[in-house]
Order: C-alpha cells, then sequence, then structure tokens
C-alpha cells in the first residue's frame, strides 16, 4: 500500500512541475502584440542602441525579437 502511494505522489508531482514548466514557456513565447510590435536589427542606427533594447527585453535569456542570432549576448553585431 505504502509502495502506492508513494508512485502516486510521483506522478503528481512531475505532473505538477510539467504543467508549470509548459505554462512557463508558453509565456516567454512572442504573443500578438510583441509581434506586431517586432524589432529587427535595421530598427536600429547603432550595435549599442540595439544592445540596450535587447538587453531590457530579456536577452541574453530571452531573444523574442531574434536580435542575436548566433546566441552569444550581442545583439545586432554587423551595426556600427
Amino acid at each position: 500500500m505504502k509502495k502506492y502511494l508513494v508512485w502516486i505522489i510521483l506522478v503528481i508531482g512531475v505532473l505538477l512541475i510539467g504543467v508549470w514548466w509548459l505554462t512557463s514557456y508558453n509565456n516567454s513565447s512572442p504573443n500578438e502584440s510583441s509581434i506586431a510590435n517586432d524589432r529587427d536589427c535595421p530598427d536600429f542606427s547603432t550595435q549599442k542602441e540595439a544592445q540596450a533594447f535587447f538587453e531590457s527585453n530579456g536577452g541574453p535569456a530571452r531573444d523574442p525579437h531574434r536580435l542575436d542570432q548566433d546566441k552569444d549576448g550581442i545583439a545586432c553585431e554587423t551595426l556600427p
């Protein structure tokens, strides 16, 4: 009986973690409003300006605007 109870608790815990992870992942995806306001490297005059925007919008942990294509933490490296 104890063995089944442990398995049930374990399964419930794994399911709760899975639900939490899926909802966290879903919230990090761009939504319709952020897609409408999508910024690309040509929208910035300098790399410094793009970097500031990148960092204020979650980069490098999150990059919803895809400003850091090579994932090195530096946005729009080709800008002056």
